[in-house]
């Protein structure tokens, strides 16, 4: 017996539907394990930074991109530009990852908006200031750094804007210094009080505090930056370097009573970090 007229086609367009279904259901998964694999590089390149492994964070930092950058070929979605933004940010591609947090922006991701802007006006300063614009430069720096909400371009701003302030200091009249140092550190207790746990922070304060001779105070910021931790390994032992200088400054300063007591304070750091004495960082002795 000859299959009822029609049967055959509507078999046809059924087989059609299963097998499009099927392939979009791989592309989904597809496009769903590249973001999972753009998120875990990203997660993983955070750790290897935080134990000082540049190299290995940075190569993680660009597979993370690559990860996204698929996850954006097959399916543009919010949640992936903004991945993209983000791996940017960590390998300083300032004008890609501010156009990847617009498209994100685009698509729904409210914070992204804010976050290209601030990205866009950070490269612009950078930009500024390799020009030789500096003042210019510093103005948005200082905007950045009290203004900005985006924790990445925010500590980049107000790193380049203290730096960049404390070279300017030698042969200032003392009055202007003072202004200078007391305006820095005002802006970088507003950024403590935002995020009291950045040790990258506490490490500017310490800069600025030691300008101001108050070795005391100044110490205290450093211990802090380097319990918290710091972003590089050139950054930590600089922050290592300035302990020991805050060390050596006291010692000619203190005497008595408070010397003795300083110093047993700071016996008892020195032992907790595995320093062979007072003045050798562990770093040093390897």
């Amino acid at each position: 017996m000859r299959p009822a007229k029609g049967v055959g086609l509507r078999d046809q367009d059924g087989f059609t539907r299963i097998v499009l279904i099927f392939f979009l259901v791989l592309f989904l998964a597809a496009c769903a394990t590249s973001l999972s694999r753009a998120r875990y590089y990203l997660a993983q390149a955070q750790v290897r930074e935080r134990s000082f492994q540049t190299a290995e964070a940075t190569a993680l930092y660009k597979r993370s991109l690559m990860e996204a950058e698929r996850a954006v070929k097959k399916r543009p979605s919010a949640q992936a530009y903004l991945l993209q933004g983000l791996a940017e940010v960590r390998l300083s591609r300032w004008s890609e990852a501010s156009r990847s947090f617009s498209l994100a922006a685009s698509l729904g991701e409210d914070k992204a908006e804010n976050w290209a802007r601030e990205v866009s006006l950070y490269g612009l300063a950078l930009s500024l200031e390799e020009q030789g614009l500096v003042e210019s430069a510093l103005r948005l720096y200082s905007v950045l750094s009290e203004r900005g909400k985006f924790s990445p371009v925010v500590q980049a701003a107000l790193g380049r804007l203290v730096d960049n302030r404390l070279a300017q200091l030698d042969g200032v009249p003392e009055k202007e210094r003072e202004k200078i140092l007391s305006k820095n550190i005002e802006i970088v207790g507003k950024a403590l009080d935002s995020d009291p746990a950045c040790g990258y922070y506490h490490y500017l304060l310490a800069q600025l505090l030691g300008h101001q001779q108050k070795y005391q105070e100044s110490f205290q910021e450093a211990v802090m930056a380097r319990e918290l931790g710091l972003p590089t390994l050139e950054i930590h032992r600089d922050n290592d370097n300035y302990i020991v200088f805050c060390y050596r400054q006291l010692r000619e300063s203190l005497t008595g009573e408070a010397w003795t007591e300083f110093r047993q304070t700071y016996r008892l750091w020195i032992e907790k970090w595995n320093w062979p004495d007072e003045e050798t960082p562990d770093w040093k002795r390897r």
